[in-house]
């Protein structure tokens, strides 16, 4: 009797399982309805063609080509002038010190900033079980998902267009346009891992009336930390990435070489611009990894 009914029990949870489990519940069929719907919406609202791209790859490369008549007009080969690589590499130094300012910057704005945008973190600064305290959190979080949002949805050129007017030409308006909107960007991934933390620790230290900064330091940190450095490193790729393209708009770096040959049609300097950058921006990428299996 009692293996009939484990052996009953056994085909009712698998049974369950297996219903739970389905992807073709009702509201999943539904769902991916909808998705479908706005991909393929989307695909012909933006009038998404690959036939126009075949048709216009031989255009594409006549454009790499340049015109036979005009020197430098040409992608390949590139420029190989000794004093402008020098000028390009100058530049390039000056683009991975403005990334290097600007994520220094942006850390110690996103850090404070994600434990504003973080419910658990707030929780904890506040532990305070009335209205008020409930009225003041939500408004703290609401003010501070407020400004991280608008940070990181301005494009850094219009911030780099925005501090040019006011400090003028010149890495320093890249630096700060890079700062703000990668300040942003942190405090959303930074608030992300502050979320996800193990509760335990904390509250066995709360339970001894520790105060926040010392759960801040002994239980929350050490948690987050790998999860922060993760994050830095990344936008620290993407921050130099950024900045080689602020020069566009006198923002300083390597940037504003790479527009002016383009401007130029100088396409061989152009080439040799985009090699060093994708070259630098390769050794970022595996320094950064080299950092995350040394030390996350």
């Amino acid at each position: 009797m009692y293996l009939h009914n484990k052996k009953t029990q056994s085909h009712f949870s698998i049974k369950e399982l297996k219903k739970s489990s389905s992807p073709f519940k009702p509201t999943n069929i539904l769902l991916s309805l909808v998705v479908l719907y706005i991909i393929v919406q989307s695909w012909v609202d933006t009038q998404m063609s690959f036939s126009a791209l075949i048709n216009g790859w031989a255009n594409m490369l006549s454009y790499l080509s340049g015109d036979p008549n005009v020197a430098n007009s040409s992608y390949f080969s590139p420029s190989l002038e000794t004093h402008e690589i020098k000028t390009y590499l100058f530049a390039m130094i000056e683009t991975l010190q403005m990334a290097v300012i600007a994520l220094l910057i942006s850390v110690v704005l996103a850090v404070p900033l994600s434990w504003f945008c973080s419910r658990n973190i707030l929780d904890i600064m506040f532990p305070q079980q009335n209205i008020l305290f409930f009225i003041i959190k939500k408004i703290i979080y609401f003010i501070s998902t407020f400004i991280a949002n608008v940070c990181r949805s301005i494009n850094e050129i219009v911030w780099a267009l925005i501090f040019v007017s006011a400090v003028g030409l010149g890495p320093m308006a890249g630096i700060l346009a890079l700062a703000i909107h990668t300040a942003g960007v942190l405090a959303k991934l930074l608030s992300e891992g502050n979320e996800n933390i193990d509760t335990g620790p904390i509250k066995a230290l709360e339970s001894m009336g520790v105060g926040f900064i010392k759960v801040l330091i002994y239980a929350i940190l050490p948690q987050t930390m790998p999860h922060y450095i993760s994050m830095i490193l990344y936008r620290f790729e993407s921050d130099v990435r950024s900045a080689s393209i602020l020069g566009f708009v006198g923002a300083g770096g390597i940037g504003f070489y790479l527009f002016d040959k383009i401007r130029g049609f100088e396409n061989g300097s152009v080439c040799t611009i985009l090699i060093i950058i994708v070259a630098i921006v390769f050794l970022v990428d595996k320094a950064s990894a080299f950092i995350r299996k040394k030390y996350i």
